[in-house]
């Protein structure tokens, strides 16, 4: 017998032996409320008591069938709560649970008793299925007097210290939880249409109710004479659940994508909640073909598949309570659009390395950090023989002299010419600029080499450079194409491209924006985040070590900077603050900044910002 339950026992006993008088028993009875629930959703049921004289103790033994439920949250009712009981004592056991409660178990002992009278709720406990139902099915909770706990309970209320059991006429009323089938779950793909020469993505929506999703499987088929797959990406749902293993494969007719939401220690048991159209995944493809207009658009199955894609083959599933479940499955379609092909379809962008998959122009930098963004070309229908770039850029952007196709198409080929210019003059009068020029055929053979025809835009070179150390935050900073600029000689210089051996200058481009934002700072040793290193933090860095205190920046804890958060930092704290050791390397102590040491430590500090 645990010790809770040797201290109820005493405490029950002192009440039954300390009452004065006797006492008729009647009209005393305990009744559990019935419940409900649809495919695995929980729900919580009372223990109401009806009792003819005020009630100084109680005990409930409750049993259910284990293999279709399971008990959490037994909790004091409002009734008992009311009465400031001083001693509870739940315990959960296979297939069933008591709760024992004293109301004036402890000094000065007041006598506080629950009042007698009709629906006072004792306690309240909270059941869950085990198992999906396919058909309504009745489950008995009952009162079970001598089977639970050991030695075995029985249900009871103490009134004027008597046990009132169900041989003195307490009445023990049980009840019925209700497993109901839970609504369908389905999976569906949307439809989705884009332009003919560019990409779409299709999104795979979840409707379970069944519970929370803990893993998935898709399959999704396309026809590879019309799309291609570009990529399988997470979902709103899954992104924000912390999905913790990714596997997805991409086939030349569909892809396929498998997902365990909680995969690694500490096994948080992150999940997709119950919901209609939760985002799981989204599909993104590319069309093989162009459609010009007048033709008509096409429209293409996309379809989710069972057993024909992957080695071996895969079935569209979903992961709830450790069962594997087969939704009802939605296809979708995809419509590619007709086009009207301009006659000078070229086109040449700005944007980082994944530009071709994000579409992404720009994006983020902090001062002082360094940067890389490439230069990119597009044209469906014609084979390029060179190119020609003129590009200015904000004085908040120096590049640092690095320019090279290493690992583009113009790479891969064997342009024969590359010649650049770097202007990072502002006071030259003309602004910070970029030339570069690449013929792909300029050497013997003269085996006329040319870029090729493409919808996708293909990376021709790329750039080395760093933001403005005194860049403002919430600024932001372009690089464009700029027709007329000279770089660091005479001769203006305009964006072109040279095809069957002609100029053509009219043409899109786009450039890029940047936006500046903070620096990640913090200070060395300020393991507590208070904006002072102190002996304060020391004391965190030992709770963080052996109490499980969470800090917010593991950064900061390291003040030794060996890219390790253990009592070395502790004791580097103490002998910097009080027995003249070397101070915390930068940054700090005194003043936040930026960590100048690659580690696997972050902080999730505001940052600093000019």
């Amino acid at each position: 017998m645990n010790r809770s339950l040797r201290r109820l026992r005493s405490a029950l006993l002192a009440v039954l032996f300390t009452a004065i008088g006797t006492h008729a028993f009647a009209q005393n009875s305990l009744t559990i409320t019935d419940g409900q629930s649809a495919g695995l959703a929980s729900e919580t049921l009372s223990v109401l008591m009806d009792a003819d004289a005020p009630v100084e103790g109680f005990v409930l033994a409750i049993t259910f069938d284990n293999g279709l439920l399971s008990v959490s949250d037994i909790v004091a009712g409002s009734a008992t709560l009311a009465a400031s009981a001083e001693l509870i004592v739940p315990e959960t056991l296979s297939g069933g649970f008591t709760l024992g409660v004293v109301v004036d178990a402890s000094a000065p002992f007041d006598g506080q008793e629950i009042p007698a009278g009709t629906g006072h709720q004792l306690a309240a406990f909270t059941l869950t299925p085990q198992t999906i139902v396919t058909t309504d099915t009745q489950s008995a909770v009952e009162f079970s007097d001598g089977v639970l706990n050991n030695p075995p309970l029985s249900n009871l209320l103490v009134q004027n210290g008597q046990s009132v059991g169900a041989a003195n006429g307490l009445g023990l009323n049980n009840a019925t939880m209700t497993l109901l089938p839970p609504p369908p779950d389905s999976m569906r793909l949307e439809s989705i249409e884009f332009d003919s020469d560019s990409s779409g993505s299709a999104r795979v929506l979840l409707s379970n109710s069944s519970g929370a999703v803990q893993g998935f499987v898709l399959a999704v088929a396309h026809d590879p004479a019309l799309v291609t797959l570009q990529g399988i990406i997470l979902g709103a749902e899954t992104l924000a659940a912390g999905a913790e293993l990714v596997v997805p494969e991409l086939h030349s007719n569909g892809g396929t994508l498998g997902v365990v939401l909680d995969f690694e220690s500490p096994f948080e048991g992150q999940s997709i909640a119950t919901g209609d159209d939760n985002h799981i995944a989204s599909y993104t493809y590319s069309s093989n073909q162009v459609i010009e207009n007048p033709n008509p658009p096409i429209t293409t199955a996309i379809e989710l598949v069972n057993s024909q894609l992957g080695s071996p083959a895969l079935d569209n599933v979903i992961v709830v309570a450790g069962l594997s479940i087969s939704p009802a499955l939605e296809d979708g379609t995809l419509t590619l659009l007709d086009i009207t092909i301009p006659v000078n379809d070229t086109a040449f962008y700005i944007g980082q390395r994944d530009f071709p998959e994000t579409g992404t122009n720009g994006g983020l930098g902090f001062p002082g950090q360094e940067i890389e963004f490439c230069f990119f070309y597009s044209d469906p229908n014609d084979n390029i023989q060179g190119i020609q770039m003129a590009v200015c850029y904000d004085d908040l952007l120096l590049i640092d002299g690095t320019f090279t196709i290493e690992g583009s198409i113009a790479d891969e080929l064997g342009a024969e010419f590359v010649n650049y210019q770097i202007d990072n003059d502002d006071n030259d009068g003309d602004g910070r600029e970029l030339v570069a020029g690449i013929l792909m055929d300029a050497l013997p053979p003269f085996e006329n080499q040319q870029l090729p025809s493409t919808i996708e835009p293909l990376m021709i070179a790329c750039v080395q450079a760093e933001v403005d150390s005194g860049a403002a935050c919430g600024d932001s900073f372009s690089i464009d194409f700029c027709d007329g600029i000279n770089g660091n000689g005479m001769v203006p210089i305009n964006n072109l491209v040279v095809i069957e051996y002609q100029s053509v200058q009219s043409f899109e481009r786009f450039g890029a924006t940047y936006e500046i934002i903070p620096v990640p700072a913090f200070q060395r040793g300020d393991c507590n985040t208070d904006t002072k290193v102190d002996l304060a933090d020391a004391a965190t860095v030992i709770a963080s070590q052996f109490q499980g205190y969470e800090v917010g920046c593991l950064d900061a804890c390291d003040a030794n900077d060996d890219s390790v958060i253990n009592l070395a930092d502790s004791v580097y704290l103490l002998n910097f603050l009080f027995k003249f050791g070397p101070s915390t390397p930068a940054p700090g102590p005194y003043t936040p900044g930026a960590d100048p040491t690659e580690d696997d430590l972050d902080c999730a500090l505001p940052a600093s910002c000019n």
